[in-house]
């Protein structure tokens, strides 16, 4: 089922971006966040045997705009390299000293992917979020409100960390509906709450490190003022398909595919 959708992944790349490589880059990095899936999950058959009865419903996974519609080769390299970084740490001993190797990479990655850092080494201070309009309205706002308070509440509302919350607020922006439908296609919102709901019933360290690198790989991205989300999201592409193929197989077969069409009709229709 695997191979099956990469093809798919591959075709629909060449149709789209009409670029062999862009086809294989991104095939490829659908290919290892499903080997990512194998290794958070501790599959017991091996990764052949699981490819061959992983649910069929993984072939429309593959067709998605996440593994589809990104045609920027340096971005994709990027997130290939991090789920390779990640599938050695998953498979390797020595995980203390991988694991910050792993947090340092994917900041990196972050800056990298988000432009506040330009190739080789050049960072772009002028891109900061805190350089933003909007952020420095929102801070200003949130500092005037804060006068018709009493001090202590003030002190520890309004103080350096009103940038943390400023970050999270962008944070949520990632995870509108829109966004979710926009690169995962609206049917695959619903496999994606459901692995998290499944995962938060079976809570392990596992399941900590996939939310932990979710949430560092987001904070590395709004540093930046100019984000571009499939970029967010090609990131987050292990993390992502791991939550969705942890819930495709509790789902019903008929709905999903019902949800596929009018995804589908809703994406590319009138």
């Amino acid at each position: 089922m695997v191979i099956i959708a990469l093809l798919v992944s591959f075709s629909l790349n060449l149709i789209n971006h009409g670029n062999i490589l862009i086809g294989i880059l991104n095939a490829f990095l659908f290919l290892l966040s499903v080997y990512c899936y194998y290794l958070f999950s501790h599959q017991s058959s091996t990764f052949l045997k699981f490819q061959n009865r992983v649910s069929p419903l993984i072939i429309l996974v593959g067709a998605t705009p996440l593994f589809t519609g990104a045609n920027d080769v340096f971005n994709l390299a990027i997130a290939i390299g991090i789920d390779l970084l990640l599938i050695f740490y998953l498979t390797k001993r020595f995980k203390k000293i991988l694991g910050v190797i792993v947090i340092i990479c994917l900041v990196l990655a972050g800056f990298y992917s988000n432009g506040l850092i330009k190739p080789p080494n050049s960072i772009q201070t002028n891109l900061l979020f805190f350089n933003d309009d909007w952020t420095n309205l929102f801070i200003n706002q949130m500092k005037t409100e804060s006068m018709y308070m009493p001090y202590l509440i003030r002190s520890v509302l309004f103080n350096p960390s009103v940038y943390l919350y400023v970050m999270l607020s962008k944070i949520t922006d990632f995870f509108t509906l829109k966004n979710l439908s926009d690169v995962l296609l609206f049917v695959n919102i619903y496999p994606l709450v459901k692995g998290v709901t499944l995962d938060l019933k079976n809570w392990d360290k596992e399941k900590k490190l996939v939310l932990f690198l979710i949430l560092l790989t987001s904070l590395s991205m709004v540093t930046s003022r100019s984000i571009e989300i499939i970029n967010v999201f090609i990131l987050m592409s292990p993390f992502l398909m791991y939550y969705i193929l942890r819930g495709i197989d509790s789902l019903n077969t008929k709905i999903y595919l019902i949800l596929f069409a009018l995804s589908i009709f809703i994406a590319y229709g009138p």
